[in-house]
């Protein structure tokens, strides 16, 4: 290989490297059952082009965030994000919303409910929108009380308890990536 060669064979590397999931390094690590069926639900997602049904996986497991997260994410206070390595963002275990029955939760208040002790009526229930801007799809969520309504779900927000955030999920490989997760100052609801 010329010296020519060799840069465009480390930028063809460098570009399919920035595809490879931030848990790749552990392929080799067992993948639990649930997590199992968790990356089954995100590929048939991302294949059926369903980014609502692409977030419940995502939001619920750690197998799949580790697949789907950007090289770099967007994160912190809106008007002084930053963006952090993936593996660092992942390491905080701070993803802001889970899905618990058919409702999203806050994953503070579910950490909170599955702790020894923990009780339903500790659960912050979460209202999500979902939107697109351009290619990107955005998820906007805020806790709040509910009125309970028809079907599944929370019901109908009636009051903001907290100040929720959103989420940008940005086309890659088929599927969608986590691009920024970005958290309202806590005085704004």
């Amino acid at each position: 290989m010329t010296k020519i060669d060799t840069r465009a064979g480390w930028a063809i590397a460098a570009a399919l490297g920035a595809l490879v999931p931030v848990g790749a390094a552990a392929a080799g690590e067992a993948v639990s059952e649930s997590d199992r069926f968790f990356l089954d639900e995100a590929e048939s997602a991302c294949r059926n082009g369903e980014f609502a049904a692409f977030l419940w996986p995502f939001a619920n497991s750690r197998a799949v965030r580790e697949r789907y997260t950007a090289p770099n994410v967007r994160s912190g206070a809106a008007g002084d994000a930053r963006a952090v390595p993936a593996a660092r963002y992942l390491a905080a275990a701070d993803f802001p919303v889970v899905m618990i029955d058919y409702s999203y939760v806050t994953a503070a208040s579910a950490r909170a409910f599955e702790a020894p002790g923990g009780n339903p009526r500790q659960l912050v229930y979460v209202q999500v929108d979902f939107g697109t801007s351009g290619t990107d799809q955005r998820v906007d969520w805020v806790p709040g009380r509910f009125e309970p309504g028809e079907g599944d779900g929370p019901g109908t927000l009636i009051e903001k308890t907290g100040p929720g955030g959103y989420l940008t999920f940005r086309p890659a490989a088929g599927c969608w990536q986590l691009a920024e997760d970005i958290r309202n100052p806590a005085g704004v609801r």
